[in-house]
This record gives structure tokens, C-alpha cells and sequence, in this order.
């Protein structure tokens, strides 16, 4: 088992999850829609293909904490 930080605009939560599971799993557990977000583990942006990695396979090793965060690109945020 791992322990996710989970990060949005809106949502701050951490759940256990197994390294397993992908980062997607995680989003859609709790609900939040992460299509017009970039989304990062860890401090690396994870790409549309990674999304649907295990943590396992994305270097999250079991027994430890991981950030997941996905942040909205809004347009006119230089305004």
C-alpha cells in the first residue's frame, strides 16, 4: 500500500491506494475530472500513457507517500 497526496483546485484528500493502481483509478475514485489538467506525480508531469501506469511502474515504491496533483490550464493566467 501507498499513501497519495491527492492535490486540485478544489480537492485535498489522501487515500491509500495499492502501487497497483494507476493515477487515473485515483482521479476517478474521487471523482475529479482531469481533462483539461496537467497532471504531475511526484513533481513530474505525467503523460496521457503514464496516467494509465501503476504507481509501481511509475517508481512510486510500496510502503512510501506520493503527491499527485493536477492542476487547471486556464487561458489569460498572464492577465
Amino acid at each position: 500500500m501507498i499513501s497519495v497526496n491527492v492535490r486540485t483546485t478544489t480537492t485535498r484528500r489522501t487515500v491509500s491506494e495499492d502501487v497497483t493502481a494507476t493515477p487515473r483509478q485515483v482521479f476517478d475514485e474521487l471523482g475529479v475530472d482531469i481533462s483539461r489538467s496537467m497532471v504531475n506525480l511526484n513533481g513530474a508531469v505525467l503523460t496521457s500513457g503514464e496516467l494509465n501506469q501503476s504507481f509501481e511502474d511509475l517508481g512510486v515504491a510500496d510502503g512510501s507517500t506520493a503527491n499527485l496533483n493536477a492542476i487547471v490550464k486556464a487561458d489569460g493566467a498572464n492577465a
